[in-house]
C-alpha cells in the first residue's frame, strides 16, 4: 500500500518538473529551433506600472503563445509583454543574443529578478548602429549568463509607425548570430547588386533611346531597393548618417506606394495601353497623377512638419488606401487586357505571377487569414521582384532588338524612297526645263525672230515693232513667273491663286474658291509647291475634264495646309493617273511627306492634298 502512495507521489512530482521544463528554454550554444513556443504574453492597454506587470506575471495572467516561428498578433494599439525563461545548460559562462527583425517596433528588455524589473536596454531601427545595444543590423540584446544560470526575461513591444505587431525572433550565441548576419549580408548583397545593375541598365536604355518605359522601370527598381532596404533593415548600413534622420521619416508603405506608381506606368507602356485601351489608360493616368501628388505632398510634410504624429497616421491610412485602389484597378486592367488577347499583358502576368502570390501571402499573413504560407528565403517579395525584373528586362531587350530591326528596315525603306523621290524630282525638274525651253523656242523665240524681220525690213512699221516688243515683254514675264512665282513671297499663296483665277471670269467654267485659315503659317518653299500643284490640277481640268464647275478649298491651320479641288467633269481613266502631271504632283507631295488622294466621284473628280506645316 505504501508503495502505491510513493508511486503516486513521484508521479505528482514529475508533472510539475516536466511542466517547468516545457516553459524553460534550455540552450547549449546555438539554438536552431523556434523560441516563440516558450513565450508567454500579456497585453497592456492601460500603460500599467512595472509593479502591476510583475503582479500580473506572478498571478499567472501571462498566456502561452501559439507555436510559430515568429510573433504575429495582427493589428493592435496596446503594449505587449513577452516573458521567456531561459537556462544556460552549460558548465561555463556564455553570452547570448536575443534578436528581433522588424523596422517599426521599439523593444525594451527587462530581467525579472528578486520580484523587480531591471531594464537591460532599449532598441529600434530609429537608432544608428553605434547607438544600439549591439551595433549590428538586427535589433539585439546581449544576455550574459553564468554556468547553469536561469533567467526570466520580459520583453516590452511598442509600435512605432506600424499598426500590426509582427516580428521574427531568435535566441542564440554571439558567434551564431554573427555567422548568420554575415551569410545574410552576402545573400542580400547579391540581390541588391542585381537590382542596382538592372536599375542602371534601364537608366542607360532610357538615356540612349529616350523611351519612358525604361525611365519608369528605373524608378520602380529604385523604389523596390528602398523598400527592401527597410524590410531587411539594411538601411542602417546603406544610408549615410547625414541623411539617416530624414530617411527614417519615410515608412515602407511610402516606397510601396511609390513603387506601385512606377509599376503601373511600366504596365501602361509595356502593353501600349494608350493605343489599345485609351479609356482604361485615362483612368490609370488619373489615379497615378493623384498618387504622385500625394507622394510629393507626403515628402513636403515630412520635411517641414515631421513631428505631427496625428497627421502622419492619417496620411499613412491614405497611402494604404491609395495602394489598394491602384492595385485593384491595375488587376482589373490586366484581366481586361488579357480578355482582349493582348499578348504583352499575358506576358506581364507571367512576369508578375510570383509577385501576386507573395503579396497575397503578405496580406493574409498580416491579417492572420488562413494557416502558414510558403516561404522562400530570403523572402517571398524580394524573390518575386527579382524574377519580375529579370523577365521584364529580357522582354525589354527582345523588344529593343525588334524595334532596332524595324528601325533599320524603316531606314532602308526611307533611303530607297528618298532615292526614288530624288529620281522623280530630277524628272520633274527636267520636264519643267523642257517646258521652259519649249516656251522659249515657240513663244519668245518666234517673237524675237519676227522682231528681227521687222527690224530688217526696208519700210519699218513703228507700231508693229512696238507691239512685238510689248508681246516679247509679256512672254518674258510669263516665263519668269513659271520659273519662280515671286508674287507668293510678296502677296502670299491665297492672293496669288485669286489672281490666277481672275483669268477664268469670262470663260464657261464657274470657279468657286473657299479660303480658310492663314497662309502666313506656311513657308515660301511649301507655298510654291502647293501653287504648282494647284496649277497642275487646273491644267488637267481645262485640258481633259470638260467640267463647267470647279470647287476649290484651301485651308492652312496650325498643323497642315490642305488643297481640295473638285469638278463636275467626265472623270479620269486609270491610265491617266500614271501621266506626267499626276506623277509631278505625287513627287511634290512626297517631297514634303504629305498626302495625295484623287478619285472619281458621281459627278466628276475630287483631288485632296495635305502638306504638313
Amino acid at each position: 500500500m505504501l508503495n502505491k502512495y510513493l508511486l503516486i507521489l513521484c508521479f505528482l512530482l514529475i508533472i510539475p518538473a516536466y511542466a517547468s521544463e516545457d516553459d524553460t528554454l534550455f540552450v547549449k550554444g546555438e539554438y536552431p529551433d523556434h523560441i516563440v513556443d516558450f513565450f508567454k504574453r500579456f497585453q497592456d492597454c492601460e500603460e500599467r506600472t512595472s509593479a502591476e506587470i510583475i503582479q500580473h506575471y506572478n498571478s499567472g495572467e501571462f498566456q502561452d503563445m501559439q507555436p510559430s516561428r515568429m510573433v504575429n498578433l495582427g493589428f493592435t494599439k496596446c503594449y505587449n509583454y513577452f516573458s521567456l525563461t531561459v537556462k544556460n545548460d552549460q558548465a561555463s559562462a556564455q553570452d547570448y543574443y536575443w534578436s528581433f527583425y522588424n523596422d517599426g517596433i521599439l523593444f525594451t528588455l527587462y530581467e525579472l529578478k528578486n520580484n523587480q524589473l531591471l531594464q537591460l536596454g532599449k532598441t529600434s531601427v530609429v537608432q544608428k548602429l553605434e547607438e544600439r545595444p549591439t551595433p549590428i543590423r538586427c535589433l539585439s540584446f546581449k544576455v550574459e549568463m553564468q554556468a547553469f544560470e536561469t533567467k526570466t526575461l520580459l520583453l516590452k513591444t511598442e509600435l512605432q509607425g506600424h499598426s500590426n505587431l509582427y516580428f521574427p525572433t531568435d535566441f542564440t550565441t554571439v558567434e551564431d548570430i554573427l555567422i548568420y548576419e554575415s551569410n545574410n549580408a552576402f545573400l542580400l548583397g547579391r540581390y541588391f547588386g542585381y537590382f542596382i545593375f538592372t536599375a542602371l541598365f534601364n537608366l542607360f536604355l532610357f538615356i540612349l533611346i529616350r523611351r519612358k518605359l525604361y525611365g519608369f522601370m528605373f524608378g520602380y527598381i529604385l523604389s523596390m531597393i528602398a523598400f527592401n532596404a527597410i524590410e531587411y533593415m539594411y538601411d542602417a548600413l546603406l544610408v549615410p548618417d547625414i541623411i539617416h534622420s530624414l530617411w527614417l521619416r519615410f515608412p515602407k508603405l511610402f516606397f510601396i506606394v511609390l513603387a506601385s506608381y512606377f509599376h503601373t506606368k511600366v504596365f501602361q507602356y509595356f502593353t501600349a495601353h494608350k493605343e489599345n485601351f485609351p479609356k482604361w489608360n485615362s483612368v490609370l493616368n488619373l489615379i497615378n497623377n493623384f498618387i504622385l501628388f500625394i507622394v510629393i505632398l507626403f515628402v513636403a510634410i515630412q520635411i517641414f512638419i515631421p513631428k505631427n504624429t496625428a497627421f502622419f497616421n492619417q496620411f499613412r491610412l491614405l497611402l494604404f488606401l491609395l495602394f489598394f485602389i491602384n492595385l485593384a484597378v491595375l488587376v482589373v486592367n490586366l484581366v481586361y487586357s488579357i480578355m482582349k488577347r493582348n499578348k504583352q499583358a499575358i506576358y506581364f502576368l507571367g512576369c508578375n505571377f510570383l509577385l501576386i502570390l507573395s503579396l497575397l501571402f503578405y496580406i493574409t499573413n498580416t491579417l492572420q487569414i488562413g494557416g502558414s504560407t510558403i516561404y522562400m528565403s530570403p523572402g517571398n517579395i524580394i524573390n518575386a521582384v527579382a524574377f519580375e525584373v529579370l523577365s521584364l528586362t529580357i522582354a525589354f531587350l527582345l523588344n529593343y532588338r525588334k524595334e532596332l530591326n524595324a528601325m533599320n528596315k524603316n531606314l532602308t525603306n526611307a533611303k530607297l524612297k528618298s532615292e526614288k523621290l530624288s529620281k522623280e524630282l530630277i524628272e520633274v525638274q527636267e520636264n519643267e526645263k523642257q517646258l521652259i525651253a519649249r516656251n522659249l523656242h515657240d513663244g519668245l523665240g518666234n517673237t524675237m525672230n519676227a522682231l528681227r524681220l521687222l527690224m530688217e525690213a526696208p519700210n519699218k512699221n513703228e507700231k508693229q515693232i512696238s507691239g512685238i516688243f510689248s508681246l516679247a515683254k509679256d512672254q518674258f514675264r510669263t516665263l519668269i513667273y513659271q520659273i519662280s512665282p515671286k508674287e507668293i513671297e510678296s502677296v502670299g499663296l491665297y492672293k496669288t491663286i485669286q489672281q490666277d483665277l481672275e483669268l477664268f471670269k469670262n470663260t464657261p467654267i464657274e470657279i468657286n474658291l473657299t479660303l480658310l485659315g492663314d497662309d502666313k503659317r506656311i513657308d515660301s518653299i511649301k507655298a510654291v509647291n502647293i501653287y504648282r500643284i494647284f496649277q497642275e490640277l487646273m491644267s488637267n481640268i481645262i485640258k481633259h475634264s470638260k467640267a463647267s464647275v470647279v470647287d476649290i478649298t484651301i485651308n492652312c491651320d496650325e498643323k497642315t495646309c490642305s488643297l481640295q479641288v473638285e469638278d463636275n467633269g467626265v472623270g479620269f481613266k486609270k491610265e491617266t493617273s500614271k501621266g506626267m502631271g499626276i506623277k509631278n504632283i505625287k513627287s511634290r507631295v512626297s517631297y514634303h511627306q504629305g498626302i495625295f488622294h484623287i478619285e472619281n466621284t458621281e459627278n466628276g473628280i475630287i483631288s485632296i492634298i495635305e502638306i504638313p506645316i
